[in-house]
C-alpha cells in the first residue's frame, strides 16, 4: 500500500501544505550583495529610510534644547524655580500662536505622514502583511516595524493634546513619551540582522534609545534638575545624528565601510563617540551663550546656584506664574512684556511684611 495514500487517509484527505520558501530568509541572512566591480550594496532598507527619521529626531532634539535653555535662563533671571516640561511652546510670535500646543500637533502630523509613506503612498504592496498562504510578507516587515514606531509617537502626541485641553495627572505626558521611546527601542532590538557592521550600528542606536527611556525616568524623578532635563534633548539629537550616520555607513557604498572587513566593524564606535561628545559640548555652549545674552540685556550677572547681583547675595526662589516671568524677561529683552527688575530677595520680602504689619 502506498504510504502517501495512507497518510492522506489519516489526515482526512487534506491537501499537503505548500513547500516553504526560504528565499526571503536568504535575503535577510545574506543581506549584502557583492557587485561585479567589487563594490557592495545592502539588499534591504534604504538611504531615505534612515535619513528621514534622522533629520526628524535631530531637529526635535535641537528644538527641545533651545527652548529648554531659553526657559531655564528666564527662570534664573526672574528667580523662579525651574521645572521640566514634556513639550515646549513657541517662544516667539503672536500670543495666540504661542499659546497653542504646536509641538504636540506636529508630533501627531509628521509621524502620521511617515506611516502613510511606509504603508500607502506609492507602495501598494507594502501595506500587505500576509501572503495568500497566511505567512508574513517578509519584504514588507521593515515598513510595518517603522510604522509601529511612528504610531508610538503619534500616541504620545495625542496624550499631549488631551493633557493640554482636558488635563491629566502630573507626569502623564512624559510617561507616554517614555513609552514611545521604549517601543522604538524594542523594535530596534528585534531589528538586528545582517553582517556585523549593520548589527553594530543598529545596536548602538537601540542602546541610546533605551538610554533616552532612562533619561526621561530621571526627568520624572528630578523635575527641577536642568541636568536631568538636558539628557532627553541630548540623546534625541544623538539618535538623529546616528540615524544619519547609519545611512551613510550602509547605503553610500563607501569602501571603508565594507561589511566584509573587520576594520569596518572596529571603527563603528569611533564616529559615535565623537558625535556624542560634540553634541554635549554644543549644548553646554548654547546654555552659556543664552546666559551671557541675558546678562548683557539685564546688566547684571546670573548664577546657576541661584545667586545674582554684584554682591552675590543669595535669593530665595519663589513660585511665579509664566506670565510674570515672561513679562519680566520681556522688559529685559525689549518686548511688550510689562515689569522691570523683580527683586525677590529675602530682605525685600521682609520689608514688605514689615510694611503690612505697620498698616494692619
Amino acid at each position: 500500500m502506498d504510504g502517501t495514500g495512507d497518510m492522506g487517509g489519516m489526515m482526512g484527505g487534506a491537501s499537503p501544505a505548500p513547500a516553504h520558501n526560504h528565499a526571503s530568509h536568504d535575503k535577510y541572512h545574506n543581506s549584502v550583495e557583492r557587485l561585479p566591480d567589487g563594490s557592495y550594496r545592502y539588499t534591504h532598507g534604504a538611504y531615505l529610510g534612515h535619513m528621514v527619521p534622522g533629520c526628524f529626531f535631530l531637529a526635535w532634539g535641537a528644538w527641545w534644547a533651545l527652548t529648554l535653555y531659553a526657559r531655564y535662563v528666564r527662570c534664573l533671571a526672574s528667580k523662579r524655580p525651574f521645572r521640566t516640561q514634556a513639550w515646549a511652546r513657541l517662544p516667539f510670535g503672536p500670543p495666540r500662536l504661542r499659546s497653542m500646543p504646536l509641538e504636540p500637533f506636529i508630533k501627531v502630523l509628521l509621524p502620521l505622514m511617515g506611516v502613510l509613506g511606509e504603508l500607502w503612498l506609492g507602495h501598494d504592496s507594502y501595506r500587505t502583511l500576509y501572503q495568500a498562504n497566511g505567512q508574513f510578507v517578509t519584504d514588507n516587515l521593515n515598513d510595518w516595524q517603522h510604522s509601529t514606531m511612528y504610531t508610538c509617537f503619534i500616541a504620545s502626541g495625542v496624550v499631549d493634546l488631551l493633557a493640554h485641553f482636558c488635563g491629566a495627572p502630573a507626569g502623564t505626558e512624559l510617561a507616554f513619551l517614555c513609552l514611545a521611546f521604549l517601543g522604538e527601542g524594542l523594535l530596534l532590538v528585534f531589528h538586528l540582522k545582517g553582517p556585523s557592521v549593520e548589527i553594530l550600528v543598529h545596536l548602538i542606536l537601540g542602546l541610546q534609545v533605551f538610554a533616552t527611556v532612562l533619561a526621561i525616568l530621571a526627568e520624572l524623578a528630578r523635575p527641577a534638575s536642568i541636568l536631568a532635563a538636558s539628557l532627553r534633548p541630548w540623546l534625541t539629537m544623538l539618535q538623529g545624528a546616528w540615524w544619519i550616520q547609519t545611512a551613510y555607513i550602509m547605503y553610500t557604498g563607501a569602501p571603508q565601510w565594507d561589511p566584509d572587513l573587520m576594520a569596518s566593524s572596529m571603527f563603528v564606535p569611533v564616529p559615535f563617540v565623537i558625535i556624542t561628545v560634540g553634541i554635549a559640548f554644543a549644548m553646554l555652549c548654547t546654555l552659556l551663550i543664552f546666559k551671557a545674552i541675558a546678562e548683557w540685556r539685564l546688566g547684571r550677572p546670573l548664577s546657576f546656584d541661584g545667586s545674582s547681583g554684584a554682591a552675590g547675595h543669595a535669593h530665595t526662589r519663589l513660585p511665579s506664574d509664566d506670565s510674570a516671568a515672561e513679562g519680566y524677561m520681556g522688559a529685559a529683552y525689549g518686548s511688550n512684556g510689562a515689569g522691570g527688575d523683580l527683586e525677590m530677595s529675602g530682605l525685600v520680602l521682609k520689608t514688605y511684611a514689615a510694611d503690612d504689619d505697620r498698616h494692619a
